[in-house]
């Protein structure tokens, strides 16, 4: 009778040390082909999950991230496998598409012929764009932080830049510009900027003075500076920056008595 009941009590501690282990059995078959029925973007959900605790250099605690996002641990570490694949081939874009960039420099013009290079590629511009490693390039960058710095070509192909390639220009795409432009990228803002509002700058208003002294006229003052649309309105910008200096309180120098600057 005694070891019926020892029998039986070892059975209750078998099945009781045995259901997490069943529980964690049916349900990677309840889950084993989940994969391929999620999207990408909850594969990378996974993958990100999983590389936090990497990070940490943490042990994945599988267990959870099965009941968490309800696929096997063979399938997450399938994700992550092939996330490891997708991370290694842009690797190696980014240093292809780095050494074609600097290969396509053209120093007179300072800047990459980028059009060349997506089509070398088969990718979009922005795709190699993005794939750009500054940190690895030989390129040069331009500083023009002063808009009389900025050649008309280059105010040209800003322009035409904004406009017909990135069009809504995030703050990410500024980044891009400036890669694109070969320019730093507050400077391509503050071009811009400046195209947009027809603004103008005291450098450009002591540049078109100084032009105008040298008797050139508007029109090929405008050739020097097409930021506006139109001479008319670089002329009119110019006049209202005149004006509203000339407003402004002069403050003249201080002269000093002779008892003032005697001890």
């Amino acid at each position: 009778m005694l070891s019926c009941f020892k029998l039986k009590g070892a059975a209750v501690r078998l099945a009781q040390s045995t259901r997490p282990m069943l529980f964690y059995y049916f349900t990677l078959r309840r889950y084993a082909s989940a994969i391929d029925s999620i999207s990408p973007e909850r594969q990378q959900e996974i993958v990100s999950a999983i590389r936090a605790y990497q990070k940490d250099n943490i042990a994945v605690p599988w267990f959870d991230m099965i009941r968490r996002f309800r696929i096997s641990q063979a399938d997450m570490e399938q994700a992550l496998a092939a996330d490891d694949a997708r991370v290694q081939k842009r690797a190696e874009q980014s240093i292809y598409v780095t050494q074609l960039a600097g290969r396509t420099y053209d120093e007179q013009r300072g800047r990459c012929d980028w059009e060349l290079v997506a089509r070398d590629m088969g990718m979009s511009l922005i795709g190699c764009l993005r794939l750009f490693d500054p940190s690895v390039s030989t390129v040069p960058v331009r500083s023009l932080p002063n808009i009389t710095d900025w050649l008309a070509e280059d105010i040209s192909t800003l322009k035409s830049a904004v406009s017909e390639k990135f069009g809504v220009v995030t703050a990410d795409e500024w980044r891009l510009i400036g890669v694109y432009m070969n320019i730093e990228q507050p400077d391509c803002f503050m071009a811009h900027n400046i195209c947009t509002f027809s603004r103008m700058t005291p450098d450009m208003y002591k540049a078109i003075t100084r032009h105008k002294n040298d008797g050139l006229k508007w029109k090929d003052i405008f050739e020097l500076y097409p930021i506006p649309n139109s001479v008319h309105v670089l002329r009119d910008a110019y006049h209202r920056f005149k004006k509203r200096d000339d407003s402004k309180p002069k403050t003249l120098p201080m002269k000093w008595s002779d008892a003032d600057t005697r001890l």
